[in-house]
């Protein structure tokens, strides 16, 4: 990879990074926000899966357009609407508007996550696609790393809405970092782009190896978000962590994956993204299991567990998302990822909604039945591998 190739993944990885914890921000502050606004549950499940499911929508609907406009314009425009739906989050002050807020922000915020993607693709050549994803799914770990424990700091010490505003702040220095130093990029509008981009739902129907990668990304995301959304309150209450020490654990896990995310995306243009992604699939078991079982433990054996979860789960989607990148034409890329996210936020969001009818709290607010979460997880997790094995790296 160039260094112009290296600025612009680390340009996307900042779109990634805003946008991740922007929809993350709100999972460690649960006890806070469900306290504040009085909600129960499932009013915390709806919260959640509303951004998912809204953002699902929104996948689908940006299919017929995501390939007809310069993708670098297409993404300031869609990236300045998702920073106006943060702004609404940050002034939200009921559970009513905040479903409105999240259900605005999830819209355009499911739609970054497929553009970026998508120019990944473009930008990069095949042999250095495992690099390129790494680097911009470094985004995430950031977002764990520094964004979510300052954003919990934030939270406790003024209120739960004000991440939001530092997420805006930093989101408008990311915008107008894309508007000068982004290329522009009008190579996927060629003339079957333009004629026939409508109709890409009915190609990918058509196509087993895309739905293989459609299944692929469902199954993958699927037992991560089952997990996810109530990891910190289940570290908080069954664990026996302060609200102040979860940011230890967003810290190491972020710090860790940030470091080895790139490491993995390089093992796998090395020695294949199949191969890699089996060792890093069937390592993530083993903290998915821990975690979701564990009772009071030291802090440095609970951190251990965790960051191994943010590691290895997170991990496994990059060899996985670099060999999905290669089912699509570079005409088709943006709305075949469009259709990635969408279903990826539709899993994600009935998975919640799983979790959240699976889970329930005791009298003294312990969750009960996480390892039953835990369970799913698990199959989901290796049921990924056997759907990708049969996905060819051909368009």
């Amino acid at each position: 990879m160039s260094k112009k190739q290296v600025t612009w993944m680390i340009l996307l990885a900042l779109v990634i990074f805003t946008n991740i914890l922007e929809s993350m921000i709100l999972m460690p502050l649960a006890s806070t926000i469900k306290q504040d606004l009085g909600m129960d549950d499932n009013q915390w499940g709806v919260i959640i899966s509303s951004y998912l499911f809204s953002a699902f929508i929104a996948g689908f609907l940006s299919i017929a357009v995501i390939d007809k406009f310069d993708r670098k314009k297409f993404l300031i425009v869609i990236y300045a609407l998702f920073i106006f739906g943060t702004v609404m989050c940050g002034i939200s002050t009921s559970y009513e508007f905040l479903v409105f807020a999240r259900i605005f922000a999830g819209f355009f915020g499911g739609v970054l996550s497929a553009q970026v993607m998508a120019m990944v693709g473009d930008l990069v050549q095949p042999e250095h696609r495992g690099k390129a994803t790494g680097i911009v799914m470094a985004g995430f770990s950031t977002a764990a790393a520094l964004g979510i424990p300052l954003g919990i700091s934030i939270g406790l010490t003024w209120s739960w809405q004000m991440p939001f505003f530092f997420i805006v702040g930093l989101s408008v220095l990311t915008w107008i970092s894309l508007i000068l130093f982004l290329p522009e990029m009008n190579g996927n509008r060629s003339g079957i782009s333009m004629l026939q981009s409508y109709k890409i739902l009915g190609r990918v129907v058509k196509n087993k190896n895309q739905l293989k990668a459609l299944l692929f990304s469902t199954t993958i995301i699927f037992g991560q978000f089952a997990i996810i959304p109530y990891l910190a309150d289940y570290v908080e209450h069954n664990i026996g962590f302060k609200k102040n020490e979860l940011v230890w654990m967003y810290f190491f896990g972020g710090i860790l994956t940030f470091i080895t995310n790139p490491f993995i995306g390089f093992l796998a243009d090395k020695f294949g993204q199949l191969r890699v992604f089996l060792i890093i699939m069937l390592l993530s078991c083993i903290p998915i299991m821990l975690i979701t079982s564990m009772g009071e433990n030291p802090i440095p054996v609970v951190l251990i567990v965790t960051s191994g979860f943010f590691i290895f789960a997170g991990g496994r989607n990059i060899p996985g998302t670099a060999l999905v990148l290669s089912t699509a034409a570079p005409y088709e890329r943006g709305g075949f990822m469009s259709i990635r996210s969408a279903v990826q936020q539709l899993g994600s969001g009935v998975a919640v909604m799983l979790g959240s009818w699976i889970l329930y709290q005791d009298d003294l607010g312990k969750y009960i039945n996480f390892e039953i979460v835990g369970y799913i997880a698990v199959t989901t997790s290796i049921l990924s591998y056997f759907i990708l094995r049969t996905i060819k790296s051909e368009y």
